[in-house]
């Protein structure tokens, strides 16, 4: 790694080198070139010398299409016998002089850049922690990282004692209750133990196609250090070194029952990431990494198959229709044939969990990217995009106000290895047993720690970590379906969101609850609540857990909405504060400001793409806020471009006069530093989010009125299907009665649901036709560039142009990209507290 880091860094210096010394040579030819025009007076000589001093430049390569035309047509006239006299030679001495101070102002800010990098690589030799959203051990901001780092100790190194035979006793009880059930958990249990018998008879389980999606998964799951990443790449780029690998892999997985972790101990770092959380990583060996992961990746693949085969076995992913035939042909009498849905809203429901909150964080094939626990910020926009959808829906599709719980519970402790092997039955053997005890080192600043073996739990952030939760929190889940009548519980990790009626709830919530007891588990009851959707506020049920329902920044409110929590919003702007004071360069300033001043507070606000339930009140919400940071952050200073052309000025002696703010939020393809503006994004979502939910559900209630009324007025004379004996045929059942089924029935529920859950995409940006022809020439299609960058380009075209003649500032060819690339892939420096 140190030598591909040299490299490098050898690179970037040379390529440093070489823009200073063609930046002087390019001043030194525009000096001479002013000389020689101080003492011709005639226009063409005096154009003939500009152009020459163009032509002889090597420096001087086109910067967009219309600059392009333009020399062609200069070049053209030059080379007239006779030139035109009435030609405006004024003008194209004009325009030519302007090409070159373009190219010479992009030489002043290609310097620059090369400072600004060379500041970071200065300022960035002491590796700390990183921005991380992978999953691990998560507690609770109040906590300083001594404190955490103890709480952590308390629970990993002390062994859980749990009653087996009550856990053994509580699985039979919900998979071994019925002949149904039963059946279908044996069929689980002989699937598992045959994929276990092929796992151990397979002598090659390595190839190169298996070390490649082992290798670069354990790359993209950031658990690996820096120096470990590029060691990995490195030699997965050697062929005898990957045949190297591919042999001592597969003799470790022969030998698995005699694999033991190195007696050295397995050092563990703690991070700080923009979750607002401190974590616990382990540092293992390279071989061991890749070994792990192949084995967590195998496991979850085939338990994620298996549990979806059993759960489909079960009502808990089946549909159960609950409007008997004989019902369904009532209604059809009355209301004539085609009318109903099959599944309606119901199979709606169904379907979303299936794909989005079932067992999420198992994989369904080997090259699928891990769901982190906070990566996945368009998993979290699903979320609340559902419950959103959910609440309107239930608010206005009921006779009365709907009483709906929603309780949030996360596991503060892991599983024990006791747990785990009743748990599985004792199925899974020396695949899974590399899961025990492990000696950690847990690295204390300035003390030498002594190695002590983990009692509890299992190494975390890994596919083998989450297949063991998500194997022990099925369980929860069907216990909980089972317990309270079909409640399901919407799981991302260990965070459970079950909603419904009351009754539901607090039959789901002592589901949860006696399934932590049984298990030797804890809530964390800090982050559980408890809200009812209701026109009315009363009082919920004792038995369920008081405080507020939270999903990042927003609380639910008993209105259904999610509004923004203004005390939240203000711990984190003095934490955005604190890291960006303590940023030790511009580069990382930038990076800071981009991931936890912007992106996560988009994510923690409901992602950049709000469903239609939010509304567009939720879009203005987002925008006061990401306001109220910029305020508090640049008291005094203006804005964030304000603020960082104040910086370059005062840092780097280099710095242009005048830095104008396209340098500052364009990205580096186009030769700027890539700031982030949040108030580009949410333009492009402003008349695009229902700009009001409500009116979806009035127009699906008047529908549902028009659509009785029409039924029963063209009854009389509508020729209708028989009616079984007990029905009684001279009352026409009431609008109570028409819409009793309505979740399960109603089309046009089913429609706006559907409509209210829908997430619109961006405000498509307009490009005219003079934009796309200032792009630069290796550029043959503007339709690669994503919304964001498009309304950048739009904002500041006038600007680009009448400076740098186009639209980037930098050429690519004068950009250390390999540095910008390498900065970027690097952990950002947090302060920790």
């Amino acid at each position: 790694m140190e030598a591909l880091s040299l490299t490098l860094r050898s690179v970037f210096s040379d390529k440093a080198r070489q823009v200073e010394r063609q930046k002087a040579q390019f001043e030194k030819r525009k000096i001479t070139l002013r000389h020689l025009l101080d003492f011709e007076s005639n226009e063409l000589k005096r154009l003939k010398a500009i152009m020459k001093s163009y032509d002889d430049s090597p420096l001087m390569p086109q910067i967009n299409r219309n600059n392009d035309a333009f020399i062609i047509e200069l070049k053209r006239f030059m080379a007239q016998d006779v030139p035109d006299p009435c030609a405006p030679i004024y003008r194209y001495e004009r325009r030519l002089k302007s090409i070159i101070n373009a190219h010479f102002l992009r030489y002043q800010y290609a310097v620059l850049y090369q400072d600004i990098l060379q500041e970071w690589q200065l300022r960035s030799t002491k590796p700390e922690p990183l921005i991380d959203d992978t999953s691990s051990e998560l507690y609770d901001l109040s906590r300083s990282k001594e404190e955490y780092r103890r709480f952590w100790e308390s629970n990993v190194f002390v062994a859980k004692e749990t009653n087996q035979n009550a856990i053994a006793d509580w699985l039979q009880g919900f998979f071994i209750s019925t002949k149904d059930n039963t059946q279908a958990f044996e069929n689980f249990k002989a699937e598992v133990a045959g994929f276990e018998k092929s796992m151990k008879s397979n002598k090659k389980h390595f190839t190169k196609y298996t070390l490649n999606w082992c290798l670069w998964g354990l790359l993209r799951s950031d658990l690996l250090t820096d120096g470990k990443k590029q060691v990995l790449i490195a030699m997965n780029q050697d062929t005898e070194a990957q045949g190297d690998m591919i042999d001592v892999l597969n003799m470790r997985m022969n030998t698995l029952d005699d694999w033991t972790w190195p007696e050295a101990g397995v050092s563990t770092e703690q991070r700080w990431s923009v979750a607002d959380k401190y974590r616990f990583f382990h540092d293992e060996d390279l071989m061991d990494a890749l070994l792990l992961r192949y084995i967590g990746v195998k496991w979850s693949v085939q338990i994620s198959k298996s549990l979806s085969t059993f759960a489909k076995s079960q009502p808990l992913l089946s549909q159960l229709n609950l409007v008997s035939n004989d019902e369904r042909q009532r209604r059809e009498h009355y209301f004539g044939a085609g009318k109903d849905h099959r599944f309606g809203v119901q199979g709606g429901r169904l379907a979303t969990y299936e794909a989005d909150f079932f067992l999420t964080q198992l994989l369904k094939d080997e090259e699928e990217i891990d769901r982190g626990y906070d990566q996945d910020y368009e998993q979290e926009t699903n979320w609340d995009n559902d419950q959103g959808s959910e609440q309107e829906e239930t608010k206005r599709s009921h006779d009365r106000g709907s009483e709906s719980g929603d309780e949030e519970g996360g596991l503060k402790t892991r599983r024990s290895q006791a747990e785990l092997n009743v748990l599985l039955l004792q199925l899974l053997s020396a695949e899974v047993a590399v899961a025990k005890e492990m000696p950690i080192i847990v690295e204390k600043e300035g003390v030498k720690a002594n190695i002590r073996i983990r009692q509890r739990g299992t190494p975390n952030s890994s596919p083998l970590a989450d297949f063991l939760s998500e194997l022990m929190l099925f369980c929860l889940d069907y216990s909980c379906w089972q317990r309270a009548s079909g409640l399901r519980l919407y799981r991302l990790h260990d965070d459970f969101w079950p909603w419904g009626s009351e009754d539901a709830c607090v039959r789901g919530w002592y589901a949860m609850t006696d399934f932590a007891k049984v298990m030797g588990l804890e809530l964390n009851k800090e982050k559980t609540g408890c809200v009812r959707v209701s026109k009315a506020t009363n009082p919920l049920a004792p038995s369920l857990p008081q405080g507020d329902v939270r999903w990042g920044f927003l609380k639910l409110a008993h209105t259904g909405d999610f509004l923004p929590d203004d005390s939240l919003i203000d711990i984190h702007i003095s934490r955005l504060i604190t890291q960006l004071a303590s940023s030790k360069s511009v580069f990382a300033w930038i990076r800071i400001w981009n991931s936890y001043g912007v992106n996560a507070v988009m994510s923690k606000l409901g992602g950049e793409r709000p469903a239609n339930s939010f509304g567009a009140e939720h879009i203005a919400r987002m925008q006061r806020c990401f306001a109220k940071i910029h305020n508090r952050v640049f008291e005094g200073e203006g804005n964030v471009a304000s603020h960082l052309r104040r910086e370059l000025k005062k840092r780097f002696p280099s710095c242009p006069a005048d830095v104008p703010d396209a340098f500052i939020f364009l990205p580096a393809g186009f030769g700027g530093l890539g700031v982030y503006n949040p108030f580009i994004r949410l333009r492009q979502l402003e008349g695009q989010v229902s700009a009001n939910p409500n009116k979806i559900m009035d127009g699906f209630c008047q529908t549902e009125v028009r659509n009785y009324q029409i039924a029963k007025a063209a009854y009389p004379t509508r020729k209708s299907g028989p009616l079984t004996r007990h029905h009684n045929r001279d009352r026409f059942p009431s609008f109570a009665e028409y819409t009793r089924d309505r979740e399960h029935l109603s089309c046009e529920l089913l429609q706006a649901y559907e409509l209210l859950r829908y997430q619109p995409r961006p405000k498509k940006v307009e490009v005219l036709h003079d934009l796309e022809n200032m792009l630069p020439k290796d550029c043959k299609n503007i339709g690669i560039y994503t919304n964001s960058t498009l309304s950048l380009l739009e904002r500041y075209r006038d600007e680009l142009e009448q400076h740098y003649g186009g639209l980037q500032i930098v050429e690519a060819r004068l950009l250390p990209m390999g540095m910008v690339s390498a900065a970027r892939r690097q952990r950002i420096k947090w302060k920790t507290y």
